[in-house]
């Protein structure tokens, strides 16, 4: 009996805790105690974001919400919502809980995620258009759809950006430029191998599978990569699926984000990592080579007994989001190779193998450096980009002022909230209130990095991103927030919240409280969680 009503205190009190910390975070992103920006600024300054996804709506949130007056977003494609538009792949959808990507101040409503522990595309993209239509950004904002940038050039008299729209004439001019087109929306990577114009079948990109109609009717499928968008698209047809993969990862259950502050465990896991397996901590080393790969999906493991090696490598971290899709895996054909060239029925491997394939669809990822070159072309940005673009605090480039790329800080276990500070320091930086160092000081750190990040990581096209675990100054989201907001010294001193009450932790970020002992998390019930990853409906 004690022990019962010692457990229900607990419970009591980490709610109440819950409810405290949310509040305190919810406090600080809804509205400003008093507007610290210049009113001449903010209804004289020409704010353009380029693109509306969960980053570009937040920064218009943000700029909305400081009572900026000339705010435009350019989109590309007909619809806002970035990767979780509705000509995105049927059965995308969140990796981990939903209470895990949501908005400190906006939770997310019941009737999309009823039943539900990771919501579809349709869900996901509902759920930002909600955000924008609550905090006014359809009604005050100037949404250009259709609408892409072919390059961006300095007007150093005017002190402003001329964009120059693709197709058109038209030149679009900003005195603040928001960059958020995140890393998985532009220049898909298709590697080119020999014979393609031999080949009599079809190839994709991930990007352009859609509804997958043209899987149905293939009698073999080739899917090449280990991303979670070869994984989402083994899916669909798993019995007429080849998955081609260099090097086998781990793919994770969902339960262990359910562990008391998880991402604090994941992070100090991380935070460990060397490049030599004889430096890193005891502790290190039990928690990544015992206890990690003794809780991974047993599917296609790689050789080392490393998740960290692995996931440093390009591996990723893969979280298994149903039983079911566990089960569709099982039923794949794994290769353990690459492409070497085509023939006129499918592909040869580099292990000797032919395989016949209708569809080769590669789920190689992004290169939004790409564009980046594209856009800025004729300023060199660093001495390569292959390996993505090196940021002052993952946002600022000190050779393009007044430019601010958010969402490219990898990993993060809250991109909506991390979107969100981001947003908040970019704007003080535009408005020249947030206390930055001198230009030649953000260029000293971003070498130092980008010099330290070659020498410890093996080469990715993600590596100037995926580094943040080695930056240094910061070793999680909740640290690298309030490194953010410290920037903004005097506006948010008495409002930022400690490290413990920050909302990616998930024991303050939603009502992870339903499932504290993770019943819908274990429970294999396929018929509730078929509608996550199901793209056609809300729920």
């Amino acid at each position: 009996m004690a022990l019962l009503a010692l457990l229900l205190l607990l419970i009591a009190s980490l709610s109440l805790y819950v409810i405290v910390c949310r509040h305190r975070f919810s406090k600080l992103l809804r509205t400003p105690i008093q507007n610290p920006i210049d009113a001449f600024h903010r209804e004289s300054a020409r704010v353009v974001i380029v693109g509306s996804g969960i980053c570009g709506v937040t920064a218009a949130k943000t700029f909305v919400q400081y009572e900026y007056t000339h705010i435009t977003i350019l989109e590309a494609s007909n619809e806002i919502g970035g990767v979780w538009r509705s000509d995105q792949y049927e059965g995308a959808s969140l990796q981990g809980p939903y209470w895990m990507y949501q908005f400190a101040d906006f939770s997310w409503p019941r009737d999309l995620v009823k039943g539900i522990i990771s919501p579809g595309k349709a869900a996901v993209q509902e759920y930002i258009r909600r955000y924008a239509e609550k905090y006014n950004v359809f009604s005050k904002v100037d949404i250009k759809y259709q609408c892409r940038v072919k390059t961006a050039v300095r007007d150093t008299k005017r002190n402003c950006w001329r964009m120059q729209i693709d197709e058109s004439d038209e030149i679009i001019e900003a005195d603040i430029l928001i960059m958020a087109i995140g890393n998985n929306s532009s220049c898909p990577i298709i590697p080119r191998i020999p014979n393609e114009n031999k080949y009599q079948g079809q190839v994709l990109h991930s990007s352009e599978v859609g509804n997958g109609e043209i899987l149905k009717y293939a009698s073999n499928i080739a899917i090449v990569g280990g991303s979670k968008s070869a994984y989402d698209i083994g899916q669909m047809q798993p019995h007429k699926t080849t998955l081609i993969m260099r090097t086998p990862h781990y793919w994770m259950p969902r339960w262990p984000l359910l562990l008391p502050f998880f991402d604090r465990i994941a992070y100090g896991l991380f935070s460990g990592y060397k490049v030599d397996k004889s430096d890193r901590s005891l502790l290190t080393r039990v928690l990544d080579e015992v206890f990690m790969p003794l809780v991974a999906v047993g599917i296609n493991r790689p050789d080392s007994n490393s998740l960290l090696d692995d996931i440093m490598n390009g591996g990723g971290l893969h979280v298994c989001t149903t039983s079911k899709q566990y089960r569709n895996a099982k039923l794949w054909t794994l290769e353990k190779s690459q492409p070497k060239e085509y023939t006129a029925n499918g592909l040869i491997l580099e292990n000797g193998k032919e395989l016949e394939a209708d569809v080769v669809v590669w789920g190689t990822g992004f290169q939004p450096t790409r564009a980046f070159q594209q856009i800025f072309d004729g300023i060199e940005l660093q001495d390569t980009l292959d390996d993505g673009l090196y940021l002052y605090k993952y946002i600022s480039q000190p050779k393009l002022p007044n430019v601010y790329f958010l969402g490219f800080k990898d990993p993060s276990l809250n991109m909506p909230l991390n979107a969100s500070i981001q947003s908040l320091w970019a704007m003080f930086c535009g408005a020249g209130i947030a206390q930055l160092p001198t230009l030649n000081d953000m260029e000293e750190v971003i070498s130092r990095r980008q010099h330290n990040t070659r020498r410890m990581f093996p080469f990715s096209h993600r590596r100037a991103y995926y580094d943040f675990f080695l930056a240094g100054e910061s070793s999680c989201d909740y640290s690298y927030t309030e490194d953010l907001l410290r920037d903004c010294k005097g506006i948010f001193d008495k409002r930022v919240a400690s490290a413990w009450c920050h909302p990616t932790n998930i024991w303050s970020s939603g009502p992870a409280f339903g499932a504290i002992f993770g019943a819908e998390i274990i429970a294999d019930d396929d018929s509730r969680n078929a509608a996550a990853s199901d793209s056609t409906s809300l729920v």
